[in-house]
């Protein structure tokens, strides 16, 4: 049998890649030819590494991986997962939901969970038909916070997308149907609930949005002793309906770690929770979408503000006692829809996948992106073609897995931000375990990365396979892989990943503000085998 190994040498000022397609045979000796057609290729392989000696030593950076390691934790296996916006429901006309353009791109992030939620879950009805009524805008940010009706057709469709997409729904529900005596009026989401439960779908749920925001955006107030009691109320709808298996996930706070102290809100409803709650959410943004430059997108202070306000949330589960993890339940680089021309460009992608890689690394068990559409964050255009941000979930989840490993950063890598896990189970060779470290290059020069602590099992002379994105401009659209733009094929799967392959005692150049996912295959790691 004949097994195909491809090997690419690049060279970084032409930006051009040769394929040398070397062949190897099982159980066969290699004629003369293979053998000149070897020696030739090894000799244009070590000839591209020397010229890769010739940069300045001081930008050698040293990871270190122990082997022996158990995993550091692990992650939903719906970690990385996806937001609609409940306002996007306003005119389901102009949601691409019945599109199979949309949903083949949507179906390639799978297995995922996607929101549908926002600020207007808390305007939405649900209704047999359409009511209007008067516009009504925030005085924070002037979006539309007038009540409106979806129907049970549009829920249904609604639900049929995330089924033929292959993702589960998460639905918000509208907290904010109160009673004169301030408690929730459970009758609409009751509605919802039992004609969901009618028609047999399965889905987790949510009730209401940002509540310790309430004041600023509706000019209400609910506490979080108040809404405490209304998840408990609402658990006990979902166990009688026949929901005792779904999520239910809250309390959707935002604004942590800032001067308005959402994390407050927070402990005061765990203390008050009645155990009602399978997961703690919040909201994260690192800048405002009608501020940011894009300067602000590639800033390690920039970088610095997620894991102070995972730290603040760690804290307060910690005192609460329970046992419970957390999920940023709605998140992207700039809130307020995003940063016109930045947040759906080349240049948010090192925001996401390093809040991919810590997220996981500090305990977060799924990250929910804002959003699969609409938006100037949105991952897929109103073209419905994929952004950035789309091919760095998809090789995401391509490439790594649930199991966190621990990587050791040497002590001068701020602009360098590696993480590692195991690689899932459907990019293994032959079942062989390997691992899979990712991140990026921030600085504005090269970097020469070095794999220690790593002892092949099976081959001393083991492989990393190499998969670099870069772009040519930070604000383009595109995003290229070992130098080709990423493109679907005509019949929209998904084109081969073609690596550079280095051996695991070579030095690996990463060009400026480039990313990186590195599987090193045959590696014996104890958390990595099944």
């Amino acid at each position: 049998m004949t097994k195909v190994m491809n090997y690419f040498v690049n060279d970084w000022n032409t930006n051009q890649y040769q394929n040398l397609n070397i062949r190897t045979r099982g159980n066969t000796t290699r004629t003369a030819l293979g053998t000149l057609t070897f020696g030739f290729c090894a000799a244009l392989i070590i000839f591209a590494f020397w010229n890769f000696d010739q940069y300045d030593t001081s930008n050698v950076f040293v990871f270190y991986v122990d082997t022996k390691q158990t995993f550091l934790r692990t992650t939903s296996k719906k970690f990385v997962s996806f937001g609609l916006d409940t306002s996007l429901l306003r005119n389901m006309k102009e949601l691409p939901i019945m599109d199979e353009r949309f949903i083949n791109l949507v179906r390639h992030l799978k297995p995922a969970f996607v929101r549908v939620g926002g600020t207007a879950a808390d305007c939405l009805f649900f209704e047999k038909t359409h009511k209007t009524s008067a516009k009504l805008l925030s005085p924070v940010d002037s979006q539309d916070i007038s009540n409106f009706t979806i129907t049970d057709a549009d829920f249904e469709s609604l639900y049929k997308f995330t089924i033929k997409s292959e993702l589960r729904m998460i639905f918000d529900l509208n907290v904010l149907i109160r009673y004169p005596n301030g408690s929730w009026n459970d009758a609409n989401a009751k509605d919802i609930i039992l004609f969901a439960k009618g028609h047999d779908m399965d889905l987790d749920w949510q009730l209401g949005n940002e509540p310790n925001s309430f004041h600023h955006v509706f000019n209400v107030t609910i506490t979080a002793e108040q809404l405490a009691k209304d998840y408990f109320h609402l658990r006990n709808l979902l166990n009688q309906a026949g929901y005792i298996q779904s999520f239910l996930v809250g309390p959707e706070a935002n604004h942590i770690g800032d001067l308005n102290q959402g994390e407050s809100y927070v402990e005061t409803f765990l203390e008050k929770d009645k155990d009602s709650i399978d997961y703690v959410t919040w909201h994260q943004y690192y800048l405002n979408g009608h501020k940011a430059q894009a300067k602000d997108f590639v800033n390690l202070s920039t970088f610095y503000y997620l894991p102070m306000q995972i730290e603040h949330m760690s804290q307060i589960i910690d005192r609460s006692k329970k046992p419970i993890s957390m999920w940023l339940s709605e998140t992207s680089s700039a809130y307020g829809g995003g940063a016109p021309g930045l947040s759906d460009r080349y240049i948010a992608g090192f925001l996401w996948l390093d809040k991919l890689g810590y997220s996981a690394k500090a305990g977060v068990n799924v990250v929910i992106r804002q959003s699969l559409f609409g938006g100037n964050y949105a991952i897929i255009g109103p073209d419905l073609l994929p952004n950035p941000d789309w091919w760095i979930s998809v090789i995401y989840k391509q490439f790594v897995s649930e199991k966190v490993l621990k990587i050791i950063p040497p002590k001068t890598s701020e602009y360098i931000r590696l993480y590692a896990h195991c690689t899932p189970e459907i990019t293994l060779v032959n079942h062989v375990p390997a691992i899979t470290i990712y991140g990026m290059n921030l600085d504005k020069s090269f970097a020469k990365i070095i794999i220690q602590g790593i002892f092949p099992k099976l081959d001393k002379n083991l492989k990393i396979f190499v998969y670099t994105l870069t772009s040519d401009h930070l604000t383009s659209r595109n995003i290229k892989m070992n130098g080709q733009i990423l493109k679907l094929q005509p019949d929209g799967k998904l084109p081969s990943f073609h690596p550079i392959i280095f051996n695991l005692s070579q030095v690996i150049n990463l060009p400026p503000l480039s990313m990186v996912f590195m599987v090193i295959h045959g590696v014996h790691t104890p958390a990595c085998i099944s």
